[in-house]
């Protein structure tokens, strides 16, 4: 799909017809560029509690009580690597190149479920960093990707460079992804009736005024009681509730985040040549980054019950409050070992 909108090109005036040379010239250039100069990216996430990974309808203790995770989905937005270099996001059911939907397995019998998300990477020459997971040759040219067992002589991503075709582990540059937990202003307070996925989700939403839920996080314990957190924007202001606010809302939510990636957080693999980059000797490649949500740090030091729920109907809410800056803490998002 890269490869062939890089194709296409859109003018105001029309040219003077091309050659089939010379047609068949610009469309070779453009395809080795792309071919060259992107690289795909999956980022899976994983739930936690207490450091172990949870499994679809394990329970977990919290004071003295079993609680069962019932709904489990987050919005992200605004990836990038470095803070530098977008990630652009595929088109499917989970995500558009706006914002991205995860939802955790609780019931092992569903499948409509997605805990990664898809994109690419484009301009990678300038992306610092990397390039060590190759060792050497730097991202500069795509090249620096190519072997991936240096890795172990190098000690991780956390101490390579990479920029613009740099051959060594000089700078000790670290690696970071960026991204929102949230949904953007621009796209927050739609019909949601008319949304591509994954913003046609009716359970995430609220109203127009109000917008998506980023984050919904339901459970209920072995003794009957249940517990809520729903986050999103409130303070928004509006007409009517069937209408979104021109401004942004007073509290707007939506949390960023920022985690430095060691290499053992990164797996490149090579993806199976298509007849197009096999012509140019493009150097495909895939990077899977893993990373771990650790969700007793967003109710840290926290009594749940049911009166302690989180639904965002106010902004002068205690506990919303809380649960908002713990979800600020770096300790919620992490990288995760492969």
């Amino acid at each position: 799909m890269l490869l062939l909108a890089s194709a296409i090109i859109i003018g105001g005036c029309s040219p003077a017809p091309e050659s089939p040379t010379q047609s068949q010239d610009n469309l070779d250039a453009k395809i080795s560029m792309a071919a060259t100069m992107s690289t795909a990216v999956t980022i899976a996430f994983t739930p936690h509690f207490k450091g172990l990974p949870i499994q679809c309808e394990q329970p977990l203790k919290i004071n003295n009580a079993q609680w069962y995770v019932s709904e489990l989905a987050m919005f992200f937005s605004q990836l990038s690597i470095n803070n530098t270099h977008p990630i652009i996001l595929d088109d499917n059911d989970w995500q558009s190149q706006q914002v991205a939907m995860i939802r955790y397995n609780v019931d092992c019998k569903k499948t409509t479920v997605n805990m990664s998300l898809t994109g690419v990477i484009e301009d990678i020459e300038g992306i610092e960093g990397i390039e060590g997971i190759g060792g050497i040759g730097g991202i500069g040219g795509i090249g620096g990707i190519d072997d991936i067992d240096v890795i172990d002589g190098i000690g991780g991503i956390d101490v390579i460079e990479g920029i613009e075709g740099a051959d060594g582990i000089k700078d000790q540059t670290p690696l970071s992804l960026t991204f929102n937990v949230g949904v953007p202003f621009a796209i927050n307070h739609q019909n949601p009736l008319i949304q591509a996925s994954p913003l046609n989700d009716s359970s995430m939403f609220w109203a127009w005024r109000n917008g998506y839920k980023f984050i919904r996080w339901d459970m209920q314990n072995d003794t009957g009681d249940s517990w809520s957190f729903h986050l999103g924007s409130v303070g928004c202001v509006s007409a009517a509730m069937v209408r979104g606010p021109k401004a942004p809302c007073a509290q707007a939510n939506v949390t960023a985040v920022d985690i430095v990636l060691p290499s053992n957080s990164i797996q490149v693999l090579d993806i199976p040549q298509s007849n197009d980059s096999a012509k140019y000797n493009a150097a495909i490649k895939k990077v899977h980054i893993n990373i771990s949500i650790h969700l007793d740090e967003i109710i840290k030091n926290m009594a749940l019950t049911r009166k302690t729920s989180c639904m965002f109907s106010g902004i002068d809410n205690t506990t919303c409050n809380e649960l908002v800056e713990n979800l600020k803490r770096n300790a919620v998002f992490t990288q995760a070992l492969k």
